[in-house]
């Protein structure tokens, strides 16, 4: 069932559905520099709900000018380092020369249909997942720290278990003091990298302290996980409230 932005921001209305996993979003209207924030906050939502895909059909969409293109380029790069959901492109007879060349042909990927862009969905990378839904209780500290040695050991990655432990308690009771929401914990193992997120209902977003800020007690726990991930973030999602996450490095096997 496809679902519609109806929100007055400019001139873009998003429509959005599901095909085989992947999310399809059809953007109306016309993307200029008022409509461009609008545009790129959409797909970083779609994206925070991890869907098999993004695919963007531009059919509808006109593009004022040129290096409007960067957003779908900014979204990639925004999402890249976290998470592997392709972004896929579908620019349409009218905009297909903008995609020709640059970096929107670089790092997306282009296909002449919807259709089309489902079918040739590579299948996922080799990876691993698991998710633990969790009540808004401090109690739980305990079971995710259990839940996450547990799983380290099972994946058998082993020198990230300490770290791993640490970012999620932080981020588990980061969602337990600011929201009264249930909160969800996701482990994803990828070569190279640990993700580790967390979702909760609650929109309001997450102030991430500098990496070289003066010790603060308000933020010494998000200030952890700053030391110790090599990225992190927070993104609305669009099925509502946020994900906020952080990537643990794993070191490359010999």
């Amino acid at each position: 069932m496809a679902s519609r932005d109806e929100a007055e921001r400019g001139l873009v209305t998003c429509e959005v559905s599901e095909q085989h996993g992947a999310t399809i979003i059809r953007p109306e209207g016309q993307l200029d520099i008022g409509t461009y924030g609008h545009l790129r906050d959409v797909l970083l939502k779609c994206a925070a709900d991890q869907p098999r895909a993004l695919i963007v059909d531009l059919a509808a969409l006109t593009i004022t000018q040129e290096f409007l293109v960067s957003v779908f380029v900014t979204v990639w790069m925004r999402t890249e380092q976290w998470s592997p959901v392709p972004l896929v492109i579908v620019p349409g007879p009218t905009n297909s020369a903008q995609f020709q060349h640059g970096p929107a042909r670089r790092f997306l990927t282009i296909r002449p249909t919807v259709r089309d862009a489902v079918e040739r969905l590579a299948e996922p990378q080799q990876h691993h997942r698991t998710v633990l839904w969790l009540p808004s209780s401090p109690l739980c500290l305990h079971v995710v720290a259990e839940f996450v040695a547990e799983t380290c050991g099972n994946w058998q990655v082993d020198e990230l278990m300490e770290d791993a432990v640490a970012v999620a308690a932080e981020l588990v009771g980061n969602a337990v003091r600011h929201t009264a929401s249930p909160a969800r914990l996701r482990l994803e193992l990828w070569p190279g990298r640990l993700t580790v997120a967390v979702t909760d209902e609650d929109p309001r977003p997450v102030r991430w302290p500098h990496r070289d800020a003066q010790p603060d007690p308000a933020d010494s726990g998000l200030k952890l996980i700053v030391r110790r991930a090599r990225a992190w973030g927070c993104s609305r999602a669009w099925s509502g409230g946020k994900v906020v996450w952080a990537v643990l490095s794993r070191p490359a096997v010999r």
